[in-house]
């Protein structure tokens, strides 16, 4: 079995970098392996039924750009080989982007209760129009990411090539069992790191 690190690239609607990934342990080709990947992206995007996709919940200005795929020595860390393809998907929910660091975060969990048997990664910036009244995620945008996510994964999961975590630590890789999602936003604040703040000075009366 190999083990892959899948990583997806886009913007954000300022024009900064968003990144996240995810492991799998798989048989694979890396060719095979990175066309699993960006089709599980597509699917993430398009959603599980039309109008559920995360291109649903984002504008127009934050978009998926690339999908990598690298193989990693389990024992060392050590990337190997990598394949890099070009993926073009723009939101298409109106209004305004929230924040670039604002992320939905999805949690990964294995079955081993400690910290090294979990992972996740920060979806890019949604739209304005996913936060409730009282500054929490919208409910629809929650169950849209489940369905879509649990879609994306069970054409991509297989006997053989299964999501995991991967412990650095330990060296040791652990099948992905659930995935979650709460209904707080996080924040990645390396996506506004090439943004430069305007400041507008009042004179103190």
């Amino acid at each position: 079995m190999v083990l892959y690190q899948h990583r997806f690239l886009g913007h954000t609607a300022d024009g900064d970098q968003w990144m996240y990934s995810w492991w799998a342990t798989s048989n694979r080709s890396l060719v095979d392996a990175q066309a699993a990947a960006v089709a599980w992206s597509a699917a993430v995007w398009a959603g599980a039924v039309a109008g559920s996709g995360l291109e649903d919940h984002v504008t127009a200005e934050v978009g998926a750009d690339s999908v990598t795929t690298v193989s990693v020595d389990v024992l060392t860390g050590i990337q190997e080989f990598r394949l890099d393809t070009a993926q073009s998907i723009d939101g298409v929910a109106a209004g305004s982007a929230l924040p670039a660091d604002v992320a939905l975060v999805i949690s990964l969990r294995s079955a081993t209760a400690t910290r090294s048997g979990r992972g996740r990664f920060y979806l890019p910036q949604p739209a304005a129009s996913q936060v409730t009244t009282n500054g929490r995620v919208l409910a629809d945008f929650i169950t849209d990411m489940g369905a879509s996510l649990e879609a994306a994964w069970t054409t991509y999961n297989t006997a053989t090539d299964i999501p995991v975590v991967y412990s650095r630590t330990q060296r040791v890789t652990r099948p992905i069992v659930t995935f979650n999602i709460g209904d707080l936003y996080d924040t990645q604040r390396g996506r506004e790191s090439s943004q430069v703040e305007a400041r507008t000075t009042t004179t103190m009366p």
